[in-house]
């Protein structure tokens, strides 16, 4: 990130620290350790576990290897523990996290298999007029950020992204004990977005003492050369009737930019439509090859059209002829002068990623059971990263008449022996250099509130009041576009017939109007930071505010016994308001800009609700049942725009013997619609998509735009499982759960090639009003929400969990082996839009959609001082299009629903992870040396790159590993 982007746009000077910081880390490593991992989880007991509570201040705090005894799941606002709740439930303790070669804890949360499609640094770079890139989101089963609810501690997050996505680098990671992941509806028990599950983030509020890190990385190919540094302090004060939390962190990834040492990189896998194809001569509509570049477009540019097609500008504007390989298309070829064309490369890989967080909470008890406090969370991250080249293709490039004193000699002569006065040439603008992306995003949220406890009807109940204000203020900067109206006079030169210099010709008649002449044929022909490049480069921004209040209240207790226990209930009602506003430049406002044409949000909405929850045991200790417990929740919605509505979720929990248990649920939940949804204006992004009217894949602007009409999208959760804890096989427990959502009036967009696919075929013709197109070329497609889809998401989910003293089975053998493992098999993810043929995108690993089955598995083994670890993250083969029809000869007629491909399949993908740590006691200090390794074999990502959008040098980062094997080494302490 340069020193004028910090200055300038964020505010801030100063010189990268990197380097230091990984001598720093590698100094603070004193043992050649070389492996890491994900350590085993730890063993959770076959009897429930009472409420987490915090060891006195005077006590040591455990080190990272040490087991937490006591794990409660926050699943429900009636505390159980995991193997125990009615809904399947992960717990992630604080070993597991500590020992994850992840540079946060996003990025390990989401390799577990019931998140698919989760949103990081790597996989949110996109070539166009997104707020993401930055973001670490959650995204349980696939079924989107915005229906997995995050909380803190069981309160909710602010918003990083008017869609409702929440940034995890909000919440302090040092303080963070264990995250609980709640796979099943809980609408009922915490309010909207809770459709596809819960993930919890429960901190240490008691923490006493002092603990840091500092560590670094960087992967086998010597970039994303990253570091991170963080301390966490924790006193008690008053006589330990008060406490003070402080916690902070610096992170600094360096990214990977373009010109990659990665060989997939440059293979040039490319999906583009088959020039040869006709519905009745048998070969396939699209092809999946490798070696592929643009056709119509390079660095100098190439003449698209007419007699002199295919002559192309070169290093001082010097002229050759494109060679175009052996299948040409419209957009695309295969072979001949591909991978000069091939605009995927120099682009980012993973971005520029620089964060800072600070924490802070102060408690206060000022009776014996009230204890006030108030927090504050703040995070800033910045990123940078090279997007795509300034690409006009085709008959978007610039129009080149022949008095342009530009014009090679040849090339003129050429076009007075062939009667041409124009010529229209594509290019990727070398000059001009890539277009970038900066981002700033601020995220603060403050709370204040008060808990304790209350005597009422003869019993203790727990309550828990509190009030937040969270924002967001996120700054979103491409500092060189490029202005479509700027560009297009810039390259209309010719001579001053006075003064003989070479001007804009706009400027002959009008003087003033700052043009200054480009030359878009050829490199190496303009002055970087000339008149010219200053001329046409100009930057669209957005400044765009999220800001969520809550105020909730709610209170827990046994206010009676029947004979098998206490029936336990909770009572709870929130307010929230959530709002967006942005201001954009004014050359997003006309979509001047290539691409990146931000929009303008303003709206706000508001929402409120009251619940009910309880737990009543049935049966306990009888011949015939070990227990029974039913769980119920009810709850009443008030949004401001989108009306009323009520969920509700029941849960049972059987035990014939103690050593198993059966549970179910069933709830019905809800979505409302986000601000962006809701209140987008319209929103263009620059992208490539098939045209099925001209059987071509054309670069055009696509523009969404939100419904203030949307109502909230109901879901129908059901589960049900299994829990083995045989007491004859002690510190073993096994659970299997099937479940599945199914939503209704499910809020989704009619994207881009489906409006062109439904208006082609006649599906929906109403939508034919949402293509526009200029003397019949396609140059805009409006998408946008509706309420109007069924989605239906099923699968099966499998954990177990293993620990035995080896002292056990082999008498005086050392040490504890531990075994963990989850397991997803994803049977449905259904889709129908009620407007095009339904679909079933299962295995199709080409996307954001689940593949077949996703495991991990990890083993470690623990002998104090030392402990090591294994991790394997596995998921099979799949497709690239789970509708297509894979042929390359006799292919039957290519439809919208059955398209036909020359392949489809992407393969599948073992990775594995390893880790290694020695403890190191000097005194009161308790240090912990490690190494991770992440990816060992260093497995690529599968190939050939599908993406019709050929733009970005990313694969697809949200399923397959783009970075390669990366290192991490580091120490932590305690004080």
């Amino acid at each position: 990130m340069t020193e004028e982007f910090r200055a300038t746009a964020f505010g801030g000077t100063g010189k990268r620290t990197l380097k230091a910081g990984l001598c720093a880390t590698v100094a603070c490593v004193a043992l050649p350790l070389i492996m890491a991992p994900a350590a085993a989880q730890v063993p959770i007991s076959a009897t429930p576990a009472p409420p987490r509570t915090a060891a006195p201040a005077a006590e040591v705090a455990p080190s990272e290897h040490e087991a937490v005894s006591d794990i409660v799941v926050t699943g429900t606002r009636i505390a159980r523990e995991g193997y125990q709740a009615p809904s399947p439930t992960t717990v992630i303790g604080a070993e597991r996290l500590a020992t994850s070669a992840n540079s946060n804890i996003a990025q390990f949360v989401t390799t577990l298999p019931a998140f698919v499609g989760s949103s990081n640094s790597r996989s949110s770079l996109a070539a166009g007029a997104v707020a993401t890139t930055g973001i670490n989101s959650v995204n349980l089963r696939g079924l989107g950020a915005n229906r997995t609810l995050v909380l803190f501690d069981g309160h909710r997050v602010t918003p990083a992204h008017p869609a409702g996505d929440i940034d995890v680098n909000l919440i302090p990671q040092q303080l963070i004990t264990t995250v609980d992941i709640v796979t099943g509806g809980a609408s009922a028990v915490y309010g909207s977005d809770a459709v596809a599950g819960v993930v919890n983030f429960i901190m240490d509020k008691k923490y006493s003492g002092l603990k840091g890190e500092v560590s670094g990385g960087v992967t086998t190919y010597g970039d994303g050369e990253n570091y991170r540094v963080s301390l966490t302090g924790g006193t008690g004060f008053a006589d330990g009737r008060g406490h003070i939390l402080l916690s902070g962190e610096r992170a600094d990834d360096r990214g990977i930019q373009g010109n990659s040492k990665r060989k997939w990189t440059k293979d040039g896998g490319q999906n583009f439509v088959n020039p040869a194809y006709t519905p009745t001569n048998g070969q396939p509509q699209f092809l999946i090859l490798k070696s592929v570049g643009y056709t119509n477009a390079s660095p100098g540019g190439v003449i698209v059209s007419g007699p002199l097609r295919g002559t192309a500008f070169g290093e001082g504007g010097a002229t050759y002829q494109q060679a175009y390989g052996d299948i040409v298309g419209d957009a695309y070829m295969r072979g001949g002068d591909w991978a000069r064309n091939d605009a995927r490369r120099g682009g980012s890989i993973a971005p520029e990623e620089t964060r800072n967080s600070l924490f802070g909470r102060a408690a206060f008890d000022i009776a014996d059971h009230v204890n006030v406090y108030a927090q504050a969370s703040w995070n800033r991250t910045t990123t940078f990263a090279d997007l795509v080249p300034g690409f006009l293709l085709n008959t978007n490039g610039p129009l080149i008449r022949i008095d342009n004193p530009f014009l090679p000699a040849n090339v003129r002569a050429q076009m007075l022996a062939n009667g041409l006065t124009t010529i229209r040439v594509g290019t990727l603008n070398g000059d001009s250099g890539r277009i970038q992306q900066r981002t700033k995003r601020t995220g603060r949220i403050l709370e204040i509130g008060t808990t304790g406890e209350v005597n009422l009807l003869g019993t203790s109940w727990s309550w828990d009041v509190y009030a937040q204000d969270g924002q967001t203020k996120a700054l979103l900067v491409n500092p060189r576009n490029i202005s479509r109206a700027n560009y297009t006079l810039a390259v209309d030169a010719v001579r001053d017939p006075v003064s003989g210099a070479i001007v804009c010709r706009s400027t002959l008649t009008n003087p003033t109007n700052g043009c200054a002449p480009w030359n878009a044929m050829g490199t190496g022909v303009n002055q970087i930071g000339g008149a010219a490049y200053d001329y046409i480069g100009t930057p669209s921004r957005q400044d765009l505010t999220v800001e969520q209040d809550v105020y909730s209240a709610s209170i827990s207790g046994e206010p009676f016994s029947l004979p098998a226990g206490p029936v336990s209930i909770a009572i709870s009602a929130e307010h929230r308001r959530n709002s967006a506003n942005s201001t954009v430049d004014a050359g997003s406002l006309i979509n001047d800009h290539i691409i990146s044409n931000y929009g303008r949000i303003q709206g706000q909405t508001k929402v409120s609700e009251a619940a009910l929850e309880t737990v009543i045991p049935i049966f306990k200790n009888q011949p015939w049942a070990d227990s029974l417990d039913l769980n119920g929740a009810v709850r009443y919605t008030k949004y401001s725009r989108a009306g009323t509505v009520a969920t509700w979720k029941l849960g049972v929990v059987y035990s014939p013997i103690s050593d198993i248990k059966l549970r179910a649920t069933r709830s019905r939940d809800i979505r409302a619609p986000n601000l962006i949804e809701t209140f987008s204006p319209p929103v263009s992004t620059r992208g490539t998509a098939f045209d099925p009217f001209t059987n071509t894949s054309l670069a055009f602007n696509q523009t969404s735009i939100g419904n203030p009409d949307l109502k909230p999208e109901i879901a129908t959760n059901t589960a049900a499982g299994i829990v083995l804890q045989p007491s004859f096989l002690r510190g073993f427990s096994f659970s299997a759960d099937i479940w599945d959502i199914k939503i209704r009036d499910a809020i989704s967009s009619i994207t881009v090639a489906q409006t062109l696919l439904l208006c082609f075929d006649g599906t929906a013709p109403q939508l034919c009003s949402n293509i526009v197109r200029e003397n019949g070329i396609l140059t805009q497609v409006i998408s946008q929400s509706i309420n109007f889809a069924v989605q239906q998401s099923r699968g099966i989910d499998f954990e177990a969990s293993y620990s035995i003293p080896l002292a056990a089975p082999f008498s005086g053998a050392p040490g504890t082996l531990s075994f963990h493992g989850n397991a997803t098999i994803y049977l449905k993810q259904y889709v129908n839009t009620r407007l095009s043929v339904p679909t079933d995108n299962v295995g199709e690993n080409g996307a954001g959609n689940p593949p077949h089955w996703r495991a991990t598995a990890t083993a470690s083994y623990r002998t104090d001082p030392i402990m090591g670890s294994i991790t394997l993250r596995a998921f099979p083969s799949g497709t690239i299009n789970d509708t297509a029809i894979t042929c390359t000869s006799g292919c039957p007629t290519s439809t919208t629903a059955h398209p036909t491909y020359s392949q489809n399949r992407l393969p599948g993908r073992v990775y594995a992870d390893a880790s290694l740590s020695y403890d190191i006691n000097v005194g009161r200090v308790r240090a912990t040396t490690f190494v991770n390794v992440r990816n060992i074999l260093n497995t690529p990502p599968g190939s050939p790159r599908v993406s019709s959008n050929a733009l970005l040098s990313g694969a697809n980062a949200l399923l397959y590993d783009v970075e390669g094997r990366t290192f991490r080494a580091g120490l932590r302490f305690r004080l």
